[in-house]
């Protein structure tokens, strides 16, 4: 077991960190706030992006099982076993928005066309999209929770236990 994170490892947490955060704060919210074709426009744009996410989120994953990290030897047992519950929370939530969008798109009232090219929308269904749509926003939610708690837990183990997360995550 490795007691740093590869190159690999670090770029594409920071890329994905960049990524989801654009996507829950700023593309999320635009397609909430448009209508009619603008909003079809950043669709294409948005289902597009979550779907590069889950891909760089399934080769990080694979890279996390390739090279595990030891966790820190000074941190509590349980901060370790919540560290753990925490990431992989993380790779479950970014799977579940995708589905969540995806389900979506397909019962949509306007054709959702994922990088512009391929049409998810398979007819429209008042019921099944507010279900899907709940299930989007609860799941953005959760997300931005334990992103929020995520970077608290780094920020106080960095500054206030004194331990190198931060270093071996730069």
């Amino acid at each position: 077991m490795n007691n740093s994170y590869a190159r690999s490892q670090k770029v594409l947490h920071w890329l994905l960190a960049v990524l989801i955060l654009f996507w829950l704060f700023v593309s999320g919210e635009l397609v909430s706030s448009l209508e009619g074709a603008e909003q079809g426009n950043i669709l294409m744009v948005h289902s597009g992006g979550a779907i590069i996410i889950l891909l760089l989120m399934i080769a990080r994953f694979r890279l996390r099982l390739k090279n595990p990290v030891a966790p820190l030897s000074n941190l509590k047992p349980w901060e370790q076993k919540w560290g753990s519950i925490m990431h992989k929370c993380f790779y479950l939530l970014a799977l579940l928005m995708v589905l969540s969008g995806i389900l979506q798109g397909m019962v949509f009232d306007q054709d959702v066309r994922v990088f512009g090219l391929v049409n998810i929308t398979v007819g429209h269904n008042e019921g099944l999209l507010q279900v899907f749509h709940e299930v989007h926003e609860i799941v953005s939610l959760l997300f931005k929770l334990f992103i929020a708690i995520h970077i608290l837990a780094a920020l106080k183990h960095q500054f206030l236990d004194k331990q190198p997360f931060l270093k071996r995550m730069s």
